[in-house]
Order: C-alpha cells, then structure tokens, then sequence
C-alpha cells in the first residue's frame, strides 16, 4: 500500500493548469478506467490509508480514524463509514496490514537489556543471541535429554531471561515450546510479565516441534490462558493475541482486553457458548482466526466491529450464523457445514473451501450489495451428477474463483452455477489434479440459452488437457459474447488469506509444455478473432 512520496513541486506549480489533486483524479480515473469501469477512487482514502502503519491502525482501531496528523475532515468517520467509502483495492490493502505479519515487528523492534523497546521470542532451536548483536533473544534445548530435564532447562532459560530484563518497553512476547498445564505456574508468570510490561502482541505456541495438536498435546492437560492477568485495565495495550494448545474461558460482561484487534485460537479448548463472550472481552476486535477448535459445533457471530472471519478444519462443526454488519472478509477451509449469512451487508470477499464437496451460491448473496468476489470449490469425486439448478439470478457478483477438480459431472455443476450469475465479469477456473472420475461426455447436457454478455475476462490455472476443461471453456467463449481475454497456464495457484492467489512452481515442464500445445491446438482456432489468447 505504500508508495514513494511525490518530488518537491516546481518553482511555476501555481501556474500549472489544474492542481495536484484534480491531476491525480483523473490519473487514477484514467488508469481504473478501462479494468473496472465503474470504480470511482477517493482521494482522501488513498491518501489516508497511504499514511498508515502497523502502529497507527491498531491504536486508532476504536475509531477507525486514521493518524493524528490527518488533515482533511473527510476522513474522519467511523469504521463503518470507512467500510462502506473505501474502493476494493485500498481496503484489501488495509486490511493486510491489519494481520499485523511477524516480520514487521521483527525488523522494527530489538531485545537489548535496557533499552525503551524489545522483541522477546523463546524457542527450542536457537541459541541467546550474543548482547551486542541487536537480534532478538532466543534460547536453545537440543540435549538429548528427556522431555522433563528439557522442559526445565527451557523453563529456566526464560526466568533468567526475564529477570535480567528491564521489564518496560516490550513489543512483542512469544513463547514455543511443548508446555501444558503442569507448567501452568511459570506460564502464568510470563503472561503477567507480558501483560505488565505492555506487550502488543502475545503468542503462546504451546507445541511439540512447531507442530500444533501432537498426540502428547491432545492427550496432555492444555495450559488455561490467565485472563486475570489482563484485567483491571491491564490489557489494554495489548493489539495481537495468538494461543495454540491451550484453554480459553472468556468470562460474560468483562472487557479484558479492551484494545485488541485480532485473535487467532489454533487447537484451543472453546465451546459455543464461549464465542460471544470473546466479543464481550475484545469490543474492538476486528480480525479473528479459529483453527482447529474441536469443540465448536453450532456457532453464531453477532459483533459490530468483526472485519475478517476466518475458520478452518474444526472437524465437529456443523454450522456457522453470522450477524456482523462490518464483517469484510470471510473464509472457511474445512468439511461441509451449513453456512447462513444472517446479516452481511458490508461482507466484500467469500471464500468457501468444502473438501471433496461441491459448494454453492448463498441464497443471501443478493444482499450482499458490496460483495465484490466468491471463491468456492468444486472438488466432489462422485460420478453421479450433483449440480444445483439455481431458481434465482444473483446479479450482484461481478468475480469467481472457482476450484474444480475437473470431471464431466463438475464442469456441468459449474456451467449451471455460472449461468446463475449472467452480470459476471471475471472468471477464475483453478483445476486441481486428482482422480478425475470421467464419465463418457455424451451424458453432458450443457445449459441451453444462457448468457454470460458481461464476462470480459477468463483466467485458467492448472490447465492439463483435461477433456471436460476444454470442452467447459468452449461453451463459457459460446455464451461470453464479449469476452476480450482467455488465460491459459498450467501453473497451478493456492488461495492465501483473503483471497490472496500464490502460483506453485511444481510438477514437470515436459508436461506444462505439452499442455501449452494442447490448448493452443484445440482451443485457439475455436476463438473469436475479438478474444485474446494468452498462454503461459
């Protein structure tokens, strides 16, 4: 999101037709014109979220302002307001940074004795970095000694470390080490030690080797998180807070941690019951992560200032309700469960990720005015056919993402879902390698009729010759009248955290390149001389 500042403005920039700001406008205009034609930028947002750093965001988190030095009055407002102003592109960016990435604070704090700040990390595979090196402080317990003799060498390391340090100043407490709740004394004493000292991001990674939910952490007593510790307005300075392999008890009617803005539970011990008095502790808690929280089965989110929502792999979850007027972004990675979007009228980005099951469109994504796109998979390996035919058109959604593990029964589900969005703009068609379960294609009965005149633009990552794809892409180009660009390439994508696309450098060139061929064979002549092929 940052960019360089401009020069200094020429000694004749009176005189210039127009001034900075209405040449920026309508550079910005010109440049989103011809991608997204309905996009008008906000220069005060730009400018704003220009501004921002890690530190800024979080400490004006309660008011969603930007920084103290803001000048025009239009970006003052609410979070809510920011939301509802701001174009897709600056709120995504806004909102990454918002994850609060580790390196950030890696490369701006140091872990001194004495000095105003300190970024303080115990693992079991570093050794303390020497005083005058800056680097941040890290133990190492590689003897091969039993688990309890290793357990104590690391717990004394830390003690020492601690009470050697000034105890102010810190920016960021990590602990990773296998602990449980036999460990709880010295635990809790380095969650006061963080707590007192201010820390703003707090991560207990309580595992064996850095792998979460070992079978000795299953099976071993989970260390309860002291809450107490951060009560009397003791955590209020507290930004970030990260626990795995623990027990966390939210208490109804508190507001422990009244700054906190994002929480992320990995292999913690929480009921349903638990999630809403989360919203109780954390009333400015903007991003929150639950993975593989066993426990939860029947969950419902209902919080005003919730903007990303991410579930993943709690396998005896059975359904998620939503009630967040502010939530941006969603995503959920896991089995199939039922999903309803109560109330989600800001909601931006949707990625859904059933594992060897097809998704659906939400019958609630109508309401969704500010939905910008939905990534959902197609990954069922049944030969019977599975397709939805949609009673509705959801004219709202203008981006896909589409997963398919690329069988005739699939592509026919997803021909059927496309045709369900006749206002689409772009499609991306990610196929996944696998057990492809073809079935003679004369079975395939494409949809009849159906339009896709707004599509201009179609991206395929994966593509390996697979029969059904093609014959998928020469019925999409059939009903995309306009289409202006096709994209081939047998590079395979994962989808990151909020939709984020990262390529894969795997699998073999001989076979890229073959599939290259094929597209160019079988696809190229088939195309309009108005669409562009580009094959990668």
């Amino acid at each position: 999101m940052s960019s360089a500042l401009p020069p200094p403005p020429p000694p004749n920039y009176q005189e210039q037709e127009g001034d900075c700001r209405d040449d920026k406008k309508r550079r910005l205009h010109e440049g989103h014109a011809r991608e997204l034609p309905s996009r008008q930028p906000d220069e005060d947002l730009e400018n704003m979220f220009s501004l921002l750093t890690i530190d800024n965001i979080l400490s004006k988190g309660t008011s969603g302002d930007c920084c103290e030095n803001r000048k025009r009055k239009s970006c003052q407002g609410s979070a809510g307001d920011l939301i509802n102003r701001s174009p897709d592109d600056i709120l995504e960016n806004m909102f990454s940074a918002l994850a609060i990435e580790d390196s950030t604070f890696k490369s701006s704090v140091s872990s001194r004795p004495g000095e105003k700040s300190s970024f303080l990390v115990f693992r079991d595979h570093n050794i303390f970095s020497r005083e005058n090196s800056g680097c941040a402080t890290s133990i190492e317990c590689n003897d091969p000694d039993s688990r309890s003799s290793r357990s104590d060498k690391f717990i004394d390391r830390v003690n020492d470390r601690l009470l050697r340090h000034v105890g102010t100043g810190v920016q960021v407490f990590e602990v990773h080490f296998d602990l449980n709740s036999t460990h709880a004394a010295h635990l809790d004493k380095w969650v006061q030690f963080a707590s007192k000292s201010d820390a703003k991001f707090v991560r207990l990674h309580l595992c064996k080797n850095g792998t979460p939910c070992s079978g000795h952490s299953v099976t071993a007593s989970r260390y309860n998180f002291p809450l107490h510790c951060f009560g009397d307005g003791q955590g209020s300075s507290l930004w970030k807070l990260s626990l795995t392999n623990c027990i966390l008890r939210p208490s109804m009617h508190s507001s422990t941690f009244s700054s906190l803005v994002s929480l992320h539970l990995m292999c913690v011990t929480i009921v349903d019951s638990d999630i809403q008095n989360i919203f109780s502790c954390c009333p400015v808690l903007r991003s929150l992560r639950l993975g593989r929280c066993h426990d939860l089965v029947n969950i419902r989110f209902s919080i005003e200032t919730l903007i990303q929502l991410d579930i993943y792999n709690c396998n005896k979850l059975v359904s998620i309700e939503i009630n967040s007027t502010s939530l941006v972004f969603f995503d959920y990675d896991g089995h199939e469960v039922h999903i309803k979007y109560a109330s989600t009228p800001n909601m931006r980005i949707i990625v859904t990720k059933f594992r060897n099951k097809n998704c659906s469109l939400s019958e609630h994504l109508n309401d969704m005015k500010r939905i910008k796109s939905v990534t959902l998979t197609f990954l069922s390996p049944c030969e019977e056919h599975g397709f939805i035919m949609y009673a509705k058109k959801f004219s709202v959604l203008k981006f896909i993402n589409l997963f398919i593990l690329p069988s005739w029964n699939n592509v026919l589900a997803v021909a059927y879902l496309l045709e369900a969005t006749p206002c689409l703009r772009r499609l991306h068609l990610e196929a996944c390698s696998g057990q492809h379960h073809y079935v003679d294609n004369d079975q395939v009965s494409w949809p009849m009729g159906f339009s896709l005149k707004k599509l201009r633009g179609i991206f395929v990552g994966g593509f390996a010759a697979q029969a059904p794809l093609i014959e998928l892409l020469e019925c999409l180009v059939r009903a995309a009248t306009d289409l202006l660009l096709l994209k081939i390439t047998p590079h395979h994508h994962l989808c990151k955290t909020m939709g984020k696309w990262v390529r894969e450098n795997v699998g073999d060139e001989m076979a890229r390149d073959h599939a290259r061929n094929v597209a160019r064979e079988t696809i190229g002549p088939k195309l309009p001389s108005s669409v562009k092929l580009l094959i990668e």
